[in-house]
């Protein structure tokens, strides 16, 4: 959509001078922060004193404006000369100003039309828009002004309180559309599991696939049922079953006992987990049902083949 100032520019080319006012002032209330603004509505008035306020409004803008600073320019030596003729327009002398036509005969026309004559009412009412834009500019920078200004103490709380509800509604996300987030060093590595386990049972969790892990009661005597896991922190499920993680010991072959992490799912799964990379080795999940009544244990067994 064609803006308020092009179609006056439009209708000020074309000689329809007081149609290219109406939308000047339009202008003048749409971007009273635009220079050319100023410059188009001095430049089709023949009033001195008008014309220079609106240059001089127009360079309180832009102070680079050159059409504005050449405007200013004529009329100062303009106002010391008294022998200039009546009606000769800023326009005329400073191109870069307005690009009208410069022929004799566009310009009779234009001056014929009237186009250069700003009424007491236009005058006015321009005016009145100027004032009120800039009481509302001062009372803006009033405002400002008044803003209490946060202490660097108060920043750094607010960054921290910020980067908090950040990570709460990742983690939440996370939880709802089942995506996983690269947030080891907030949640410890915790392990993700995609999906439920095909049945009940205990699982070695790797590449996405379950592994079997065979119950024994008492100490296995073969390696049936005792997946091998090729990654230094394997994932070891259980799901669905009534052992008991914390009546658990996680045992290495050597009789070293090994500290875990035990970790919720989304259902009823376990996720755990040792707390250190694992040597390459066969590992065990001891546990006792009831160790007052000297029971035998059960074991859930398998080994860890790392790379070198």
């Amino acid at each position: 959509m064609t803006s308020s100032l092009q179609q006056g520019i439009n209708a000020a080319k074309a000689g329809r001078m007081q149609e290219a006012l109406s939308f000047l002032k339009d202008a003048i209330i749409e971007e009273p922060q635009n220079a050319d603004v100023w410059v188009w509505i001095a430049a089709i008035i023949d009033d001195l004193d008008k014309q220079k306020i609106f240059l001089e409004r127009a360079l309180g803008i832009d102070p680079n404006n050159i059409p504005a600073q050449r405007g200013l320019v004529y009329l100062e030596k303009r106002l010391n000369d008294a022998a200039d003729v009546q009606h000769d327009h800023l326009s005329e002398h400073t191109q870069p100003i307005s690009p009208f036509p410069n022929s004799e005969k566009t310009l009779k026309t234009a001056m014929n039309n009237g186009w250069s004559r700003l009424g007491e009412d236009d005058w006015r009412e321009i005016m009145t828009k100027t004032q009120r834009e800039a009481t509302s500019e001062v009372i803006l920078n009033d405002q400002d002004k008044n803003k209490p200004k946060l202490s660097l103490l108060e920043l750094v709380l607010l960054g921290v309180v910020v980067f908090v509800f950040f990570v709460i509604g990742l983690l939440a996300s996370s939880a709802v559309f089942d995506f996983n987030l690269p947030l080891g060093f907030i949640m410890g590595n915790r392990p993700r599991l995609r999906t439920d386990p095909p049945y009940p049972g205990v699982f070695l969790y790797e590449n996405s696939y379950f592994f079997d892990i065979q119950k024994h009661e008492g100490l296995p005597s073969t390696e049936v049922g005792m997946p091998t896991s090729l990654v230094e922190d394997p994932v070891i499920i259980f799901w669905e079953t009534d052992a008991n993680p914390d009546q658990m010991k996680l045992i290495y072959q050597t009789g070293e006992y090994i500290n875990f992490r035990v970790y919720g799912g989304k259902t009823d799964a376990v996720l755990i987990k040792a707390e250190s990379v694992l040597q390459s080795g066969l590992y065990c999940f001891q546990y006792l049902p009831n160790p007052q009544a000297h029971e035998e244990a059960y074991f859930w067994c398998f080994s860890v083949q790392a790379s070198d």
